[in-house]
């Protein structure tokens, strides 16, 4: 690492001068505040001390107070923006000269840690995490298994700053490394004692590696990927890598791959139509994101993040109502010229990380079914957890103690759901004969066994219903209730907040 333009001397004595300039503005304001004050006293009425409006506004102003129903003013306002600039220099100092001295040392230090804003760099947490990766090997774990050994160092590692881990990752072998993976997600118990504790459950293991993965430098995230391989969800087990497409609507492809997309996470303000489900079979995933972006859009932009080093994260709710962030990897699974073919939006990716993300989470009935493919067929309901904290819940109606309780099919009943915040999902039933039958303005919009989304209602009581699939080329359906009746069921509904 070569560190060019940062001389530390030149930095904090420029800190130093910002300091007192902080200092001094106060005194400044008062005194410009008296002079213009005395100046203003002394001239006709309706004359000004000057004409500058900025400068006619410390008139009388000779302590200079903050106020809360208008603008701080200059330049007593300066002192709080100067000495925080100040600080932050000197924090950034110490940062630099902690990483010149690990370099010194002979740590190898990543050139993009020098942008980091983080404590300076500690060798000692470096040595002693490293010494417990190696510790593992050939260690006798005891009856208890080796849960408390890798807890106590993930504590570690969670507790590094990204420099230090990203050295810890860079100096650990991949054969190290990989045995650490190998160790974490081990959580049989042993033929000799069934009642030991091995591995991390899989929670805690997803937020070790997930934070261990936000912090390395984009240098190491090909090292990390390699050596914990379960950062990336697989997709060989979907029917898009199975039969080449999504049979549903048509779309197909050849020559999977994980390729980064070109395009931002957002480019303007989150739109449901902005969500556009291709050719994994998720569609009632989908429908729940999409509903969740209809109803409030904000909680969908501040549930991602892109990480300095390229990584994205985000907020997945787990079975306790508590959130976490979880990190993936930029690329995508795309087709031979690139294109993605997960869920993906109009020159934004963010609906793509929110899927791939899940794909990550979900566990879903079948435990050994994980990824792309794990995702791939379920109930609405069953993402609403994870994409909000907060349980779905099918829309049901009569009965005495759930003796003769049905489906509430109401539109009307809709109507007061999604009007009080909810989001709301249906779905069609598995019957191709529907395909055929439907009414000839809902054109390809309408299909079998699919989920779809509520998106509003008609003044004269219909429901407008979105496919995930994406209202440019599938435009939203305004749906009566005879034709609610015979076409679609399984009206759920969860709240967003």
């Amino acid at each position: 690492m070569v560190f060019r333009g940062f001389d530390a001397t030149k930095l904090r004595a420029l800190a130093g001068d910002l300091d007192l300039l902080a200092q001094n503005s106060g005194k400044l304001h008062s005194q410009l505040a008296l002079l213009l004050t005395t100046a203003q006293q002394n001239l006709p009425s309706g004359q000004h001390a000057s004409r500058n409006p900025d400068l006619q506004d410390l008139v009388g102003d000779v302590v200079p107070v903050p106020s809360f129903f208008r603008r701080p003013r200059l330049p007593g306002s300066l002192g709080g923006e100067l000495g925080d600039m100040q600080s932050s220099m000197k924090r950034r100092i110490k940062q630099i000269e902690g990483l010149q001295e690990l370099e010194k040392r002979g740590y190898p230090v990543s050139d993009s840690s020098l942008f980091l804003d983080e404590k300076a760099p500690d060798a000692k947490k470096i040595d002693d995490a490293l010494r417990r990766l190696h510790e593992l090997k050939g260690k006798d774990f005891g009856t208890d298994g080796n849960r408390d050994d890798l807890e106590q160092i993930s504590g570690e590692l969670d507790g590094l700053t990204a420099a230090e881990l990203d050295t810890f990752v860079t100096k650990a072998s991949p054969k190290d490394l990989a045995f650490y993976n190998q160790l974490l997600t081990n959580t049989d118990d042993s033929a000799w004692n069934p009642f030991d504790d091995n591995g991390l459950p899989e929670g805690k293991r997803r937020d070790t590696l997930s934070q261990m993965l936000s912090k390395v430098s984009p240098e190491n995230v090909g090292k990390f990927t390699t050596a914990f391989p379960g950062v990336q969800p697989t997709f060989t087990n979907t029917g898009a890598y199975e039969v080449g497409g999504n049979e549903q609507n048509g779309q197909n492809n050849s020559g999977i791959h994980w390729q980064a997309p070109p395009d931002p996470l957002f480019k303007d303000s989150v739109s449901v139509d902005d969500i556009h489900q291709r050719q994994f079979g998720d569609c009632w995933y989908v429908a729940s994101l999409a509903a969740v972006a209809q109803k409030n859009p904000q909680f969908i932009r501040e549930g991602i993040k892109e990480n300095p080093n390229g990584t994205v994260s985000v907020r997945i709710w787990d079975e306790q109502g508590d959130y976490h962030w979880v990190t993936m990897t930029a690329d995508l699974p795309c087709d031979t010229n690139g294109n993605p073919i997960s869920t993906y939006g109009n020159g934004e990716s963010w609906p793509a990380y929110y899927e791939k993300a899940f794909a990550l989470s979900y566990t879903g009935d079948d435990e050994g079914e994980r990824g792309y493919g794990g995702i791939e067929g379920d109930d609405p309901k069953q993402s609403a957890p994870y994409l909000t904290g907060n349980s779905g819940e099918d829309l049901k109606t009569g009965g005495f103690l759930g003796i003769g309780e049905h489906e509430d099919k109401s539109l009307s009943s809709l109507k007061e759901e999604f009007d009080s915040g909810r989001a709301v999902t249906v779905y069609t039933p598995a019957d191709e004969g529907l395909d055929d039958s439907h009414p000839a303005e809902w054109g390809d919009t309408y299909h079998s066994n699919h989920a779809y989304y509520v998106r509003g209602f008609t003044d004269d009581g219909k429901v407008i219903l979105g496919n995930p699939w994406g209202s440019d080329g599938y435009p939203p359906i305004e749906v009566s209730q005879e034709q609610f009746n015979k076409y679609f069921a399984g009206p759920e509904a969860f709240d967003v907040s």
